[in-house]
Parts: structure tokens; sequence; C-alpha cells
């Protein structure tokens, strides 16, 4: 059994800690002990945590300690360059004899033309011993010399443990004062970079009194003041089967930019998607345009307004699209498919799979 330490910057999200708890049963049957550290856990966490974790101050001389004292195997390292700690502990790690892996972006997708950035994940691509990613899409970020140590791990969300009971639509609304039967939805934090004026332009646009737009999540900063209209719902946070509840009575979930995780939320609920090509993140992998959802043209009111009206309005298309959304996190989305990339990549580590070839030719099996 192979000990494995996970590096989790600052403290866990909530969303993640069922993530853990079923990575780590899987490396478990796999034979690979997991135990993460972090600064904390985040409030709101749905699940109890069930993983090895430990809670440490982070810094390189803690961090260094625990290593010495715990003497894992390999590595993880899911760290942002912001924190100091970081390349100090990469450092440490080697002279430790750890092999060390690096799980992210592959660069600052927000920030791509960093030249100090891009150096510095560089560095980090090329003393780590392999790389996950969270999608196939972003590979070209990371330097082509280090490709045959690049493992792909969907960045997803831990649906196998969810349970909620499906109340009729009538009931879910009634209980937020909803009054229209058809709805399109945001759920997610509300900031600027989700584009949401956008949103609120195309709604006013589409002008049908008996369409309803509900925004779910918190406003710290204040982006909706003053953005009320018939048939705008504004909820604030809403989470856990609440939320679940609400995106399964609606009909159409937009987000103009910035697309996350909350796109695996909505698909599981069999949520057509909407958005603008405005960022290029990992989760858009799963927004097939024309297929599942849409993508229109950046800032582009018209076209968002148009593509919503087209989904709100012709119920045959809106279902196939459902069904297909639905699909794509069942298969590509699926949380299995995310722990094969964690274990392919520690295999490849160790040096127990025999070539790289056999690696991505087991990679899509028995999911």
């Amino acid at each position: 059994m192979t000990r494995v330490l996970l590096i989790n910057q600052d403290r866990i999200p909530h969303y993640r800690v069922a993530v853990y708890n079923y990575l780590s049963d899987f490396l478990y049957r796999n034979e690979f002990k997991l135990t993460v550290v972090s600064g904390g856990v985040q409030g709101g966490a749905d699940h109890t945590i069930r993983f090895d974790y430990r809670e440490i101050q982070l810094s390189f001389l803690n961090l260094a300690k625990f290593i010495y004292r715990e003497n894992p195997g390999v590595i993880l390292f899911w760290v942002n360059l912001k924190n100091t700690y970081l390349f100090p502990t990469l450092l440490i790690s080697k002279v430790f004899g750890k092999k060390i892996i690096y799980w992210g972006h592959g660069r600052d997708l927000l920030d791509q033309n960093s030249k100090i950035k891009n150096v510095a994940f560089a560095f980090e691509h090329w003393i780590c011993d392999a790389i996950i990613l969270y999608a196939e899409h972003i590979k070209k970020y990371v330097p082509k010399k280090f490709h045959n140590k690049v493992f792909i791990a969907n960045n997803t969300l831990n649906m196998t443990e969810f349970h909620y009971n499906l109340l009729s639509k009538d009931v879910i609304f009634k209980k937020y004062n909803i009054k229209t039967k058809k709805n399109i939805i945001y759920v997610g934090r509300i900031q600027k970079r989700r584009r949401l004026h956008d949103l609120l332009m195309a709604f006013e646009r589409m002008n049908k009194q008996d369409i309803g737009l509900i925004l779910v999540g918190p406003d710290e900063d204040g982006i909706l003041q003053g953005s009320n209209g018939n048939n705008i719902y504004k909820l604030g946070p809403i989470y856990g089967e609440d939320k679940f509840a609400l995106l399964s009575a609606s009909d159409v979930y937009c987000l103009p930019g910035a697309v996350g995780l909350s796109i695996v939320d909505a698909f599981y609920c069999g949520l057509p998607m909407v958005t603008e090509d405005v960022d290029e993140s990992p989760e858009i992998m799963y927004l097939k345009d024309g297929i599942n959802g849409f993508v229109v043209p950046k800032g582009d009111i018209q076209k968002l307004a148009e593509k919503l009206s087209l989904l709100i309005e012709d119920d045959g298309l809106r279902e196939r699209f459902s069904r297909l959304a639905k699909n794509e996190i069942m298969s590509n989305g699926h949380i299995d498919l995310m722990c094969k990339g964690f274990t392919e990549a520690l295999r490849f580590c160790i040096g127990t799979n025999q070539t790289r070839k056999r690696i991505g030719t087991q990679k899509t099996q028995d999911v």
C-alpha cells in the first residue's frame, strides 16, 4: 500500500469533502492510502469526512515536518502559485526522495499572458513526476516535452451519494413564491466575471410574460442591486437538497461567463445550458454546442436571448438537450473517470505501469 499525501491549499472547499471521500475509497481499492492536509474545511459541507484528514497551519516548516514524520511515497499538490510555501515544499519533497504530482489547470487561465506566472508553472511542471489536469483541452498549456507525464482527471463533483426527494414543480415554486410556469435559472456566486448583466438584458429582450428568471447565490458585491423586473426572482444563497430541487424544477440553465462546476449540477438535473464564448474553463468540455446546450458570441445579447427563447419554447428540443446533458455528466462527468486519472498518474510515478501507451488505452474502460 503506497501512502499518498494531498496538500490542499487554504481550506478544503465544502464540495470537495464528498469528492475526497470517494477518491480515498477508490484509491484504497487500488493500493493507495490517501491522506489530505489543509488549513481547515469550508462551512456548508453536506457530507461527513471519511478520508484521512489532518488540519495544520500551512507553512513550509510545518509541511516539511509533516512530510518527514508521515513519510508518504507520493505527494499531490493542489496549491496555487500565490502560496509562498509551494516551491520550498516542492524542493524539500524532492530532497526527501518523494514522487510529486501537480494537479490543476496547468496555467492561470484568467491571466495567461503573465510571463512570471508562466515561468513558474513551467518550473513546477518540470520538477513534478506527473501532471494531472482538469480536462484534455487544457493540455496545450503544458509544454509538449512534458506531455508524456500528463494525465487527465475530468474536474467534477461526487453525485453518487446525493439523493433528494423530487417534489412537484408547484410545491417547489410555491416555497419561493415563483409563479411562472417555465423558468431560466442561474445558481452560483453573483460575480462580475459571470456576466449576469448580459443574462438580465437578454431576459428583458425576450419580453415574455410567462417566463421567469431565477437567480440563486450570494451577492456579496451587490451586483444585482437595482436589477429588478417582472418575473425576476432573486433568492440569495440556497444549498443542498433545496438547490437541486430548484434546478430540477426549472427548464434552462444560463451562465453567460466563467463556466465552472455549476454545469455539473445543472446537467445532472437535466438542464440544457446557454453560455457565452468568453473563457476556456475546464468544465466547458461538458457543453456540446447544439447538442446539450448553446454557446453564443461574447456580449451578443440578441443571440443569447434567441437561444434561451428557443429552448424555452421548443419542448421537444429542450427535452432532447436535457437527456443528452444528463448522459454527458453520467459518462464523461462521472467521478470514476476523475479517480482513474489519479490512479494512472500514481501508478506512473511509482513505476507499476509497463508503458505510457498502455495507460492511455485503459483510460475510459469500465466507467
